[in-house]
């Protein structure tokens, strides 16, 4: 999924600490809009992007979601620089 689409689909709302990333609009391609979500924060990190700062980014999903494995290692990667973000089931 490129960025165009995920960007069209996803519903954003911030909060004074918290930035909601809800991808339950994808239905059954949860899991790989979150995969792609974070796999394209990663490569704008490693080239000079900018991080979250001092707000919580979640990413929202429901039960059906298959998070693919390496969402989870993206996320590792974005947490050991600096990035709080979490992948959190509704």
């Amino acid at each position: 999924m490129d960025m165009k689409e995920f960007n069209a689909g996803v519903i954003v709302t911030q909060t004074g600490t918290e930035v909601l990333r809800d991808v339950r609009p994808f239905l059954d391609r949860q899991g790989e809009a979150i995969d792609s979500y974070l796999h394209d924060l990663l490569a704008q990190a490693e080239h000079g992007g900018t991080g979250p700062g001092q707000r919580l980014w979640l990413l929202l999903h429901d039960s059906t979601a298959v998070i693919p494995q390496t969402a989870y290692t993206w996320l590792a990667n974005l947490k050991t620089r600096g990035f709080s973000l979490e992948i959190r089931q509704l």
